[in-house]
């Protein structure tokens, strides 16, 4: 059997009713404010652009792709200095320029002042840099 409660037990539960009902009130009588954002400002961009200038020193890899082939081990092994490797585009074909291995834009081979160059002829749009970022 349980014992009824004593007076000091009544008095502790009465005064931790009356802490919960202060508690109730005062959460009942505060008041929601809304939340006010302010506009938008060039101030983000700047900072964006801040974090874009960290990266401008970072050295990414760039190529430039002029055709591909697949050869067996043993051809490879076979080719000697004036060996001809066949490739799968045509001389008038655009060449590819790749960076980090993405395809990002296509050109011409040009010289300039006997040193091999790209002339850009196309940048890649965004959904064709996506499709390349899907095929690997």
């Amino acid at each position: 059997m349980t014992q009824p409660p004593s007076a000091d037990d009544s008095a502790d539960l009465a005064a931790a009713a009356g802490d919960v009902a202060a508690a109730a009130a005062n959460l009942a009588s505060a008041t929601v404010q809304p939340v006010a954002f302010g506009p938008l400002t060039v101030g983000g961009e700047a900072e964006g652009r801040h974090n874009l200038d960290l990266l401008l020193d970072v050295e990414i890899p760039v190529a430039v792709e002029v055709g591909r082939t697949e050869m067996s081990l043993d051809a490879i092994l076979d080719l000697v200095p004036g060996s001809i490797v066949t490739l799968d585009k045509k001389a008038e074909e655009p060449i590819d320029l790749r960076v980090n291995g993405k395809l990002v834009a296509r050109g011409e081979v040009v010289l300039v002042d006997d040193v091999y160059g790209v002339r850009i002829t196309q940048i890649v749009d965004a959904s064709g840099r996506i499709e390349s970022l899907k095929r690997g």
